[in-house]
């Protein structure tokens, strides 16, 4: 399993503007960029930046530092490596539930995991899913806008900027964003536009929790019964389908290629050293032909 890690052409038309920019490489004057017009002749500056060119456009290079090793990194595109976290981690949340339910059966228990951690382990791993997910929803979102132009809403031309800061989701979900792209899903596909609201609700919940005591003593059942039951699937698939709605193969996922490990826990013990508690898994090899898919 992985995903494909996308790069972002800064040229919209690579193969009628790569000439000019070839030619105007040797340029070295100055340019403030406040057009699409000025982006195109600071593409034109070495001094600027680096930039990769090739025949399918032109894309930026970022100059990086780590640990006193500079280095040069041709510029991924965020949103597919906030949507390889949450795609990673739905095999994880599959495993923690049969740990839980295996949990409830006491002495007979295969595994021997509590129900307080193995719960824990679905927490952790359907809040990453559900977090990632809305972050490279987001972040998509946010790359749709024009830089430059101004969007008409509600009878007012906006920028970037206040469509960022000032208006809600809802809003760039079901306006902003169909303005721009000329494409409208929540017209088109009105349960996976549901679904979208829901994760941009859970997501509210998961960052500004708050106790909520209604029901007695308990402050955060309801969050709890929300993660535990949750769809994570459904919820990372629905984020691929909208973001390759509007851009084509942006989120692409592979899977191994060859016979798959698949491997089966049968016996799990508890230690303890002066690092803590630990737990040794024992397991027994299983092989499982898979047809290769890219999907």
């Amino acid at each position: 399993m992985g995903t494909k890690i996308d790069y972002s052409n800064i040229t919209q038309q690579p193969k009628e503007e790569l000439k000019s920019v070839r030619k105007a490489l040797r340029s070295k004057d100055y340019h403030n960029v406040e057009s699409e017009k000025d982006l195109k002749k600071a593409l034109r500056d070495p001094l600027n930046h680096y930039m990769q060119i090739t025949n399918n456009g032109v894309f930026a290079i970022n100059k990086l530092k780590y640990k006193r090793n500079n280095f040069l990194l041709l510029e991924g595109n965020p949103v597919t490596y906030y949507f390889s976290v949450a795609y990673d981690v739905l095999p994880q949340i599959a495993e923690a539930r049969i740990f839980l339910l295996d949990s409830f059966k006491r002495e007979q228990s295969e595994f021997k995991w509590k129900s307080s951690t193995a719960f824990s382990y679905i927490f952790k791993v359907g809040s990453m899913g559900t977090l990632f997910s809305f972050l490279a929803l987001e972040s998509f979102m946010n790359q749709c806008l024009p830089d430059f132009a101004k969007v008409l809403y509600k009878g007012k031309l906006v920028d970037k900027m206040v469509i960022q800061r000032r208006l809600t989701f809802e809003d760039k979900f079901k306006i902003i964003i169909p303005t721009v792209t000329g494409k409208d899903f929540v017209a088109d596909h009105p349960r996976k536009a549901e679904i979208i609201v829901n994760i941009k609700k859970l997501r509210d919940d998961l960052t500004h929790l708050k106790e909520d005591r209604k029901n007695g003593f308990s402050a955060y059942e309801e969050i709890n019964n929300k993660i535990l039951n949750l769809d994570l699937k459904k919820v990372v698939n629905t984020v691929k389908f909208y973001i390759n709605y509007h851009k084509p193969k942006t989120i692409q996922n592979y899977r191994e290629k060859h016979a798959k490990r698949k491997l089966k826990i049968i016996k799990q013990t508890w230690g303890e050293d002066e690092g803590g508690r630990f737990v040794k898994q024992y397991y027994k090899e299983e092989f499982k032909d898979i047809i290769c898919t890219r999907f």
